[in-house]
């Protein structure tokens, strides 16, 4: 995997994340949150991949079992996936509250199917650009 397609990935669900804050896309279509968190966990499973090959060839790890390279790249995944949920938060106990805006993690339920979306996003990246 290169950095320039894992950028890439990652700028198209960026545009579309800042297209559905724009037009209110996450309150007007219903459960759009599940594939946009899929797409982010297979944007940043595209990065985790080639960040993990750029050390996997400077170490000489490319001989390690399959499982090594994949916990790589979900524990990447699900690092960055904690992340946004922190932030998200963040935006609700402050910006949300002072402007009034819609908040946008409204359990701990949907807070782990987010988590959940992003590493089954994780996992199809890495079965789809993994290679042995």
């Amino acid at each position: 995997m290169k950095f320039k397609n894992a950028f890439f990935g990652i700028l198209v669900v960026l545009l579309c994340h800042g297209i559905l804050l724009l037009t209110d896309g996450y309150g007007r279509i219903y459960q759009i949150d599940t594939p946009m968190h899929l797409m982010g966990g297979f944007a940043i499973g595209m990065l985790g991949l080639a960040i993990h090959s750029q050390v996997s060839s400077k170490h000489h790890t490319k001989s390690s079992p399959w499982w090594y390279h994949y916990a790589f790249v979900a524990g990447f995944v699900m690092l960055v996936g904690v992340a946004w949920e922190f932030h998200e938060f963040i935006l609700d106990q402050t910006v949300n509250i002072w402007y009034q805006l819609p908040i946008t993690q409204p359990s701990l339920r949907d807070t782990m199917k987010d988590l959940f979306n992003d590493w089954i996003g994780a996992s199809v990246a890495f079965w789809v650009f993994w290679k042995k």
